[in-house]
């Protein structure tokens, strides 16, 4: 994202991809201090990978969502919005909060939204979520209601869809249309595991959005890896469809987390080849589902591995700025255990500048410390060196 760009203006623009990193909220009673330095960590780690933003996910027990038995035991997470500030506080980047407004308890919505979005950390970007089952009456607002109120507080808002909705009752599209009507300017989908339903859903809206002659809104598209076995059945709880050969391919693999990330790249791309025509923007969400490292790690190589495949999707050259992260920093995503890097082979690999530590000495073990992904018509080649910051690389004077 250009330096100068908000996430508000990544998200309402066609003009390029959208590439957010998503998150929960520590748990509810967690200490002031105790949750910034979750927060410093979570943002430290992720300073290599060029986000637009974050997601913070509103985490609720959503009783009646699913006839299976709910795989992790629910956890009381603190408020997303208060989060999300904090994550701009910590990061400087925006979030879109996802607030569950069925569920909304306590003071009133709009003044909810008030204390959110206020202040120079302020969260002025929403995901409104309707209730998990019609089955029962909420507490909140109804989606109308909520939009209005964000309307008119100045707060910008998308929504939650669901490619798998659309396979059994055919109308997703529609339901994407009447939200954008009320005002939502994006959606993110749930997990992805099995391609089609997303391919029909995209094109089915593309198809409606030229029929009415309307712009379609963004979709992103939200991936997240899976290594284990109680991971997967928590997919199976979210009403992710995952289908048997892909299951089975991940969990007999010799890494089922390396398996799942292979086989998420090969989605997208299908993804992308066969939804090329229907004029519908899309982006990417990566997020992890899991409390273990080894799916944590690879949220951040899939992170990767996705936002090259659709910058490069967009047919036009593309760069990625980098900075210097000094050795004494923090972990970061470039700690995880990977293959080492061949010997590049001259002359292919165009030389690398020096770096120059602050003592006047060559700096050796030199981090990418935020790379920033910018679209530009460039002439001749696509530059890659850097590439999202894939990788440490020794430099010498």
């Amino acid at each position: 994202m250009a330096p100068s760009e908000s996430l508000r203006q990544a998200l309402t623009t066609s003009k390029r991809p959208v590439f957010l990193f998503g998150t929960v909220p520590p748990m509810e009673g967690t200490d002031p201090e105790k949750a910034r330095t979750i927060c410093e960590k979570f943002v430290a780690r992720g300073r290599a990978l060029a986000t637009d933003g974050f997601i913070v996910y509103d985490i609720q027990e959503e009783k009646g969502r699913v006839n299976i038995e709910r795989p992790f035991p629910f956890r009381k997470m603190m408020e997303p919005g208060g989060y999300g500030k904090l994550l701009k506080e910590v990061s400087g980047k925006d979030s879109i909060v996802y607030k569950c407004i069925a569920e909304h308890e306590g003071q009133p919505f709009e003044n909810w939204v008030d204390e959110t979005s206020t202040g120079p950390t302020g969260v002025n970007l929403l995901n409104l979520v309707g209730g998990a089952t019609s089955s029962r009456e909420y507490s909140g607002p109804t989606m109308p209601q909520a939009s209005k109120i964000c309307a008119d507080k100045g707060v910008v808002w998308g929504g939650v869809t669901i490619a798998e909705r659309h396979l059994k009752k055919g109308n997703e599209h529609t339901t994407i249309a009447s939200k954008v009507a009320m005002g939502a300017r994006w959606f993110i989908s749930q997990a992805i595991y099995d391609p089609e339903p997303m391919i029909k859903l995209i094109n089915d809206y593309g198809d409606l959005c030229k029929k009415e002659g309307t712009s379609p809104v963004r979709i992103i598209l939200t991936f997240a890896p899976c290594g284990r076995k109680k991971t997967m059945s928590f997919i199976h709880w979210l009403g992710v469809h995952v289908p048997e050969e892909t299951e089975t391919a991940i969990l007999t693999a010799d890494s089922p987390v390396n398996t799942s990330v292979e086989l998420l790249c090969s989605m997208l791309q299908k993804i992308m080849v066969e939804t090329g025509a229907s004029g519908v923007p899309i982006g990417v969400s990566v997020e992890s589902v899991s409390i273990f490292r080894e799916e944590i790690d690879a949220t951040h190589e899939l992170f990767r591995r996705t936002q090259a495949m659709l910058l490069d999707n967009q047919g036009m050259p593309w760069l990625v700025r980098w900075s210097v992260i000094e050795n004494s920093d923090k972990r970061t995503s470039f700690d995880t255990q990977r293959p080492a890097l061949p010997a590049p082979t001259a002359p292919s690999t165009p030389a690398l500048p020096s770096v120059i530590s602050s003592k006047g000495k060559p700096s050796r073990d030199v981090k990418i410390k935020e790379a920033i992904i910018t679209a530009m018509p460039l002439v001749g080649a696509t530059l890659l060196g850097f590439v999202l910051g894939n990788f440490r690389r020794t430099m010498t004077a």
